[in-house]
């Protein structure tokens, strides 16, 4: 029996998703206009886009997630064609596990969604300061 679980929920467990099956190459960040945006390290070949748009239901929001391609023109041997393929097949996998969810919050779940990846990121932040040095 599948537990009902509200559009917050949902985004939350997305970002979570994100980043585990990226091995954290996506990070799911704050913008500062007010939504949240995929961040990619600087060397992933992948990146994941967070589309979010009105939806035919007043007050309800779509969001859609896509990938694409960060590095063109780029000659990699061997191992760097290794990587790229590695890569594109966990994209695939991640891309694949979000599209098995809709996402359809609210105004107020998508600014509570928000509030709740600055406070993770917070809270990150303050680990280091409270971990004892070994």
């Amino acid at each position: 029996m599948h537990e009902h679980q509200n559009e917050l929920e949902k985004l939350q467990k997305a970002a979570l998703l994100i980043e585990e099956m990226s091995m954290g190459r996506l990070k799911v960040c704050p913008s500062t206009v007010g939504h949240v945006y995929i961040r990619p390290e600087s060397d992933a070949y992948i990146g994941l886009q967070m589309q979010i748009a009105p939806e035919s239901t007043p007050g309800r929001y779509a969001v859609t997630f896509t990938a694409f391609p960060r590095r063109m023109g780029l000659e990699l041997g061997s191992s760097g064609l290794r990587r790229l393929m590695t890569e594109v097949n966990q994209s695939y996998a991640l891309l694949t596990a979000l599209e098995m969810q809709k996402y359809r919050p609210t105004q107020l779940e998508l600014e509570q969604f928000r509030e709740s990846i600055i406070e993770q990121q917070e809270s990150e932040q303050l680990l280091p300061l409270l971990s004892p040095k070994l």
